[in-house]
C-alpha cells in the first residue's frame, strides 16, 4: 500500500501512541522496575513517553484494541482490511482532524497568552511612568537621546544591544561582550516591531523596548508568545 508522505508524522503519533498505550496497559512489569541500560534505551523511553503523552491529549476517541491490532498487522507485513482509497481517506480525515486541534489548540494558547500580556503591560506602565505607547503597539523608554541623524529603513546602521524575556527577566542575546556590535542594513532582517522602532532613533541615542509577542514573530531564542524587552544603543548611521 503506497504511503501518504504528507500525512506520516500525524499518522504516526496518532496511530502509535495508541498502540503504545494499550501495549504499556498489558505490561506485568511496573515503570520504575525497569532498567534503562545505555542511549539507545533511554532515547526509546522518552519516544514512549512523548507519544503517550500526545495520544493521552487525542484527537479523537480512537478504539486503541484495533489500533494496536493494526501497528503489530502492519509490522508482520500481512494483508491489511482496508484498501489503498480507504486508507488515503482515512489519512485525509485524521490530517483534517490533527489541524482542528492544533488551530483551538492555538487559539486557546494564544488567548491565554494575550491576557497574561496584557496584565504584565499594565503592571510594567503602573510602574514607570516614563514608558510610552507607540502607534504601532510596543512600548518605548527613552535612556538617552541622541542628536545624529535619524535611522531609515535601508539605512546602514552599527548597534548593541540586549534582549530579556519580560516574563522572567533572562538575558536571550547580546552584543555587549559578546559578538560586537552589530552593523546592519536597517530592516533586512529584522522582526517587524524592532523596524518601527529603530526609526524612532537618533544616532547616539539608547531607547529601550518593550514588543508584545504579535510583533515578535518567530526571532531566535525568543519562546511562542513572550513578549520580549529589547535595550539598543544605535552608535552610527552611515551615509554610503
Amino acid at each position: 500500500m503506497k504511503k501518504n508522505l504528507s500525512l506520516t508524522k500525524h499518522l504516526g503519533i496518532a496511530l502509535l501512541a495508541g498502540a503504545m498505550i494499550l501495549a504499556s496497559a498489558s505490561c506485568s512489569n511496573k515503570a520504575e522496575n525497569t532498567t534503562l541500560a545505555n542511549k539507545t534505551d533511554s532515547l526509546s523511553w522518552a519516544m514512549g513517553m512523548s507519544l503517550a503523552q500526545t495520544a493521552k491529549n487525542g484527537i479523537y476517541d480512537f478504539n486503541n484494541q484495533i489500533v494496536l491490532k493494526a501497528f503489530q498487522s502492519t509490522l508482520k507485513g500481512e494483508k491489511q482490511p482496508l484498501d489503498e482509497k480507504a486508507y488515503n481517506e482515512a489519512c485525509q480525515y485524521i490530517a483534517f482532524l490533527v489541524a482542528k486541534h492544533d488551530r483551538e489548540l492555538n487559539t486557546q494558547q494564544q488567548t491565554n497568552s494575550e491576557a497574561k500580556q496584557k496584565e504584565a503591560f499594565e503592571k510594567l506602565l503602573a510602574q514607570n511612568p516614563n514608558i510610552k505607547k507607540a502607534p504601532e503597539g510596543y512600548y518605548y523608554e527613552v535612556l538617552r537621546e541622541g542628536h545624529g541623524p535619524k535611522a531609515t529603513v535601508g539605512k546602514r546602521i552599527n548597534f548593541d544591544f540586549t534582549n530579556t524575556n519580560m516574563y522572567t527577566g533572562e538575558v536571550v542575546d547580546k552584543s555587549y561582550g559578546r559578538q560586537g556590535s552589530i552593523t546592519h542594513n536597517l530592516g533586512k532582517p529584522m522582526f517587524q516591531g524592532l523596524i518601527y522602532a529603530m526609526q524612532l532613533m537618533n544616532a547616539g541615542s539608547k531607547y529601550r523596548f518593550y514588543f508584545p509577542f504579535n510583533l515578535i514573530g518567530n526571532a531566535n531564542g525568543v519562546p511562542p508568545f513572550t513578549p520580549m524587552i529589547y535595550e539598543i544603543e544605535l552608535n552610527e548611521i552611515y551615509n554610503d
